[in-house]
């Protein structure tokens, strides 16, 4: 059952489209619990969330990093009509994408499959741990995972990546991650 979201999961829905500061998207996030898991110290997770901006544009899709911009993306149509907990979730992914940019991690490295992708799984290790803190069920949590981009077999794979991190804090991938791969701007939609 879906309970209230806390006022630090609360998305300001009144905004326009074009580009917003993510402290005006989410007004309240800095009491989120959430973002000790982005950023361990508090002094990054403010730097983190006080110079990240979000644009909100497009009529399809969800949410992604515009690495060239940078920032985070999400289409008007998931600005308004996505599950309010869904959008939380994925504001706080793709904020963990945003901190793994400035550490010089490519989000888009194709050396990994999308489900085996160290940015990945710790983007939606963020999201999951979050979510369940949030009273997400183990349907919710394969409900948030699954992408029309991804196979059932895709998700389940993501979902014991994911647990397996939040277990023993270690990212699948990561040392390989880590050596530069050639650099190509790339935009989901």
């Amino acid at each position: 059952m879906l309970r209230e979201l806390p006022t630090w999961a609360q998305v300001d829905r009144s905004l326009t489209t074009g580009e917003h500061p993510y402290l005006k998207v989410l007004p309240a996030v800095k009491s989120s619990p959430a973002l000790a898991r982005i950023a361990a110290l508090p002094a990054a997770r403010d730097r983190l969330v006080e110079r990240a901006r979000v644009q909100i544009r497009g009529d399809h899709g969800y949410a992604f990093v515009d690495v060239d911009a940078p920032c985070i993306v999400v289409s008007e149509w998931y600005f308004r009509s996505g599950k309010d907990r869904d959008l939380y979730l994925d504001l706080l992914h793709e904020l963990t994408h945003l901190r793994q940019l400035d550490e010089g991690l490519d989000l888009w490295d194709e050396r990994f499959a999308y489900v085996d992708r160290p940015t990945e799984i710790e983007g939606y290790a963020v999201a999951i741990e979050e979510g369940r803190r949030l009273g997400m069920t183990s349907e919710d949590v394969s409900d948030h995972l699954a992408a029309p981009w991804m196979t059932a077999d895709d998700t389940a794979r993501l979902l014991a990546h994911v647990d397996g991190f939040l277990a023993t804090g270690v990212l699948p991938n990561l040392a390989a991650a880590k050596i530069p791969a050639p650099h190509r701007s790339r935009r989901p939609w």
